[in-house]
């Protein structure tokens, strides 16, 4: 196996473990997961869009689990996030909605339709591709063909859900986020309580970026947090900034490590294409694998990812070693997030 194959390996194997144990922490079928890290399950389905195709039974669960629970879900957030996703992941996505409308999940997954009819319409237009590889890369074979993902464009056996998905677990302090979409009902509300419940404070306009809301939503919730001093609120230089008052933070003993998933997860996912195995020679992989990280290279700075890639303007006459390094950075990171 080459270097680079090597790495994507070790990566795939980092992504997909920590993919299981966040899946299994919400209520898939399965034996491990994670209690230390907070989860967003917006950023979790549109990454397991990618990360799913190494893992068929991952893949799996994941439609099974959408048809329990997709009214969890906050679909004007996953609504904005998927607009950043790649054409196949919101093609993929608009195929899930379906499958879960037919199969007797919450009708509100049903209104991501509206605007992925025309990607997967448009599928028509493009050669039909296997969805599942395998976890080497090289893409399965299949003999009859599920007429949903058919249409989208994506080849795979006829989906068959074993019906085992339960609740996201209410114990586990990484699943603060549905105790307080519970709480408060689905939205900015939500996001607001969950950022401030894990950090001590917090600008607003830090806020609606970590979140994906506008900041007029969540200016004016903590507006109304501060006038029945639910939170605290001090001046520094220019910026206001607000925490959540004892009480409040006292109803959440175990905080959870917030991650920008919405940041981290796109590009993890990305690093990972970047490496698969594809039919290009190795060093036109390296130069996109050295352009992925670039790229990405903000996203792995944000709070509780703080890899360091360093500078890769020189990579090409420090030789391959810098890349390699960066790779195992991030999969060392990826797997100390898992726990």
């Amino acid at each position: 196996m080459d270097r680079i194959g090597f790495l994507h390996d070790n990566l795939c194997d980092a992504a997909l473990e920590l993919g299981w144990r966040q899946w299994t922490a919400v209520g898939l079928a399965g034996v491990r997961e994670g209690t230390g890290t907070l989860i967003d399950p917006e950023a979790l389905l549109l990454a397991s869009l990618t990360l799913g195709r190494y893992d068929a039974r991952l893949f799996d669960e994941i439609l099974d689990w959408l048809v329990l629970n997709s009214r969890l879900l906050d679909l004007a957030r996953l609504r904005r996030l998927s607009g950043r996703a790649a054409p196949g992941e919101r093609r993929l996505l608009g195929t899930a909605a379906r499958l879960v409308a037919e199969r007797g999940g919450a009708a509100n997954l049903e209104r991501l339709l509206v605007d992925d009819q025309e990607g997967v319409g448009a599928a028509a237009g493009f050669e039909r591709e296997p969805l599942l590889y395998s976890h080497k890369g090289e893409e399965a074979q299949w003999g009859e063909n599920d007429p949903l993902f058919a249409a989208a464009g994506f080849l795979r056996s006829p989906v068959q859900l074993r019906g085992l998905s339960g609740r996201p677990k209410a114990a586990n302090p990484a699943c603060l986020r549905f105790q307080l979409r519970a709480l408060v009902g689905l939205g900015s509300r939500a996001e607001v309580l969950t950022y401030l419940l894990t950090h001590d404070w917090a600008h607003g306009r830090l806020i609606a970026e970590r979140t994906a809301y506008g900041q007029a939503p969540v200016a004016l919730y903590l507006a109304s947090l501060l006038e029945v001093h639910l939170v605290d609120r001090r001046e520094e230089g220019k910026k206001v900034l607000y925490r959540v008052c004892d009480t409040l933070r006292e109803a959440v003993p175990a905080r959870p490590l917030f991650v920008d998933w919405i940041r981290v997860w796109p590009a993890l996912t990305a690093v990972l294409e970047a490496l698969r195995p594809t039919g290009m020679t190795e060093e036109a992989r390296w130069v996109r694998l050295a352009a992925t990280l670039a790229k990405h290279e903000p996203a792995f700075r944000t709070e509780g990812f703080a890899v360091e890639i360093g500078d890769l303007r020189g990579w090409a006459l420090q030789g391959s070693d810098i890349l390699a390094t960066a790779v195992e950075n991030v999969t060392a990171k990826v797997t100390e997030l898992s726990v």
